[in-house]
């Protein structure tokens, strides 16, 4: 069995959680109706269907660490060239705050953009430290304060919630245990696309083990080489096909 570790590095930190689906509450629930009420029923029970089951149990589900409101950024990438002032850059760029990432720079709006230092958090070395870091094109990274540590070969798949949070674009990411072992803790990027905003512990994104095997499959299709025979005729009914007894304006279905 493979094991991912998790580890918090901070009192704030909440690291990821595997989902759990609570068959038996659903199946109570349907008992219940069957028991007690005259037409309402759970017909089919999505809990009883091994692969729906799968989906949602798969990997862990993120959750924020804060509350926070969270809005889209209006970003601009710029260079400072060596003999310039970065804050002269700043201003001419329109931008309030100045990011280095990289050998460039990402300018960002003091308006709009003001939540990105409202989570500083001290790291363990007691210096001050970003939580959301601009990481250009409107999007962010976001420091969760988990450590993981990912066994080789896998991979860690980011992926965003099904169905996904309003107004919170999480871009699929994939990172190699290599990665991921080096790092001091894990982040995410997401891409607020409207203000949303998130409470601590609430559900943000997901993360999915992945083995190597899975990013080097192929795929094989075999074209229709004959058309498939046509069904036999057979000779029309006299009286004509016989129709369902049914109440006036009832569709009959069966969908089994």
């Amino acid at each position: 069995m493979v094991d991912v570790a998790f580890t918090a590095l901070y009192p704030w930190s909440l690291p990821p959680d595997k989902p759990r689906t609570d068959r038996a509450a659903a199946r109570t629930e349907r008992d219940l109706y069957a028991a007690h009420f005259r037409h309402a029923r759970i017909a089919r029970l999505p809990a009883d269907c091994p692969p729906w089951v799968l989906g949602q149990d798969l990997g862990w589900v993120v959750r924020s660490p804060v509350t926070a409101t969270l809005t889209p950024l209006s970003d601009t990438d710029v260079a400072v060239p060596e003999d310039e002032d970065v804050r002269a850059v700043s201003r001419r760029a329109g931008g309030g705050q100045m990011w280095r990432r990289g050998p460039d720079w990402i300018a960002v709006p003091e308006q709009g953009g003001s939540w990105l230092r409202r989570y500083d958090f001290r790291n363990s070395s007691g210096q001050w430290e970003s939580m959301f870091l601009p990481n250009g094109q409107g999007t962010v990274e976001w420091h969760l304060g988990v450590a993981v540590r990912l066994p080789q070969p896998y991979f860690l798949m980011v992926l965003p919630l099904d169905p996904p949070l309003p107004g919170l674009h999480v871009p699929v990411g994939i990172i190699g245990a290599k990665t991921v072992n080096t790092m001091t803790d894990i982040s995410i990027a997401i891409h607020p696309t409207h203000p949303v905003a998130v409470r601590r512990e609430q559900p943000v994104a997901r993360l999915v083990l992945l083995h190597p095997d899975t990013l080097r499959a192929t795929s094989t299709t075999t074209p229709l080489t004959a058309a498939p025979p046509a069904p036999a005729s057979s000779p029309p009914d006299p009286a004509g096909p016989a129709a369902p007894a049914a109440a006036p304006n009832t569709t009959i279905l069966d969908a089994s």
